[in-house]
């Protein structure tokens, strides 16, 4: 369900005012075909962008702190992303809130469902925070999501992002050790 904000489909100066227009069945007509075009092609791309630049802020989030204590950054990785998406999107929508799934699934199952480059992955859930940096805050602040963050031997990580459901918004976070870990230990 999309919502339309007032500020969307508000008019400016003189037609606010109705000066210099008629209010015709025409007229109108056109203000809702105009209002019904804006929320179908608008809606999604700010849902979109929105959901991307808080998970992008997330990402910024933890390099800043690894960087802060003299640990490499961690690469982004899609497939990580996708299955961070993955969980936060089932938590949301099934109303539950846990590293494992309602279909018995952990971080390291949910990422082999797009990847078998990884060998295991670390996860941070967190649900209810309004926005990334108090998320990121609180992590910073919980002794093993911290572990998480600064952990010197994951090299990747992807993050996840859905508004709505029983807490209004849940944030993933997958890492990852790099692909010749795996090698390493088989």
């Amino acid at each position: 369900m999309h919502r339309l904000s007032a500020s969307s489909l508000e008019l400016k100066g003189a037609a606010a005012r109705g000066q210099g227009m008629t209010t015709t069945p025409s007229f109108l007509t056109r203000t809702v075909i105009v209002a019904v075009l804006a929320l179908l092609t608008s809606a999604p791309v700010t849902v979109a962008s929105s959901r991307s630049s808080k998970e992008r802020a997330i990402r910024l989030c933890v390099n800043d702190e690894r960087r802060a204590r003299g640990l490499v950054p961690l690469q982004y990785d899609a497939d990580l992303s996708r299955a961070a998406r993955l969980h936060a999107d089932d938590m949301r929508n099934q109303g539950f809130f846990d590293h494992q799934d309602p279909q018995g699934r952990g971080p390291s199952e949910r990422v082999a469902l797009f990847t078998d480059r990884f060998f295991g992955a670390g996860e941070n859930i967190y649900a209810g925070p309004r926005t990334a940096s108090a998320a990121c805050l609180d992590w910073m602040a919980s002794p093993g999501h911290r572990a998480n963050f600064l952990e010197p031997d994951y090299r990747f990580f992807g993050t996840g992002f859905a508004a709505g459901g029983r807490w209004g918004t849940y944030w993933v976070q997958d890492f990852a050790y790099a692909p010749e870990a795996a090698d390493a230990q088989q």
